[in-house]
């Protein structure tokens, strides 16, 4: 069930988005021995002329500053409830630095928010994830 969306600038090269996708899937699976299968990740451009750095219009400050230190990409993640803070740390220090080292953006700039959400209120093909996933959810808490 992890689901992970980082929002970025329009403008990064493909194969660099291609590469976050693939390295921050594999690092919440193993981070949460989550199965690829459950697992959703995707990237969210955003039009330069829409996204305001400062109350300045993107497109604009980055014909004045490098993207590398202009740009805070944005990662939001939710997860059922259930996983430790330990987890959710190692989480953002291991998204924190793919998205660092792959986009090239000063890790400093990069923000990320872990939402959980009770299992009563996921819903998994029409069925709360409480009840399709019962036995993983208590497990989880063991």
């Amino acid at each position: 069930m992890p689901v992970a969306n980082i929002h970025v600038l329009a403008g990064h090269p493909r194969p660099s988005l291609k590469n976050w996708v693939r390295e921050a899937s594999a690092a919440i699976a193993e981070i949460l021995n989550a199965p690829t299968d459950r697992l959703e990740v995707w990237v969210t451009e955003v039009d330069p002329d829409l996204w305001g750095i400062c109350g300045v219009p993107a497109s604009e400050v980055l014909q004045q500053q490098p993207r590398r230190s202009s740009e805070m990409p944005f990662i939001k993640m939710v997860l059922l409830e259930g996983r430790s803070a330990d987890q959710h740390h190692r989480l953002i220090a291991a998204l924190t630095e793919i998205t660092a080292r792959v986009l090239d953006i000063d890790k400093q700039r990069i923000r990320m928010q872990i939402d959980q959400v009770h299992p009563d209120r996921w819903g998994i093909g029409g069925v709360p994830a409480s009840i399709l996933r019962a036995a993983e959810i208590a497990a989880r808490k063991t």
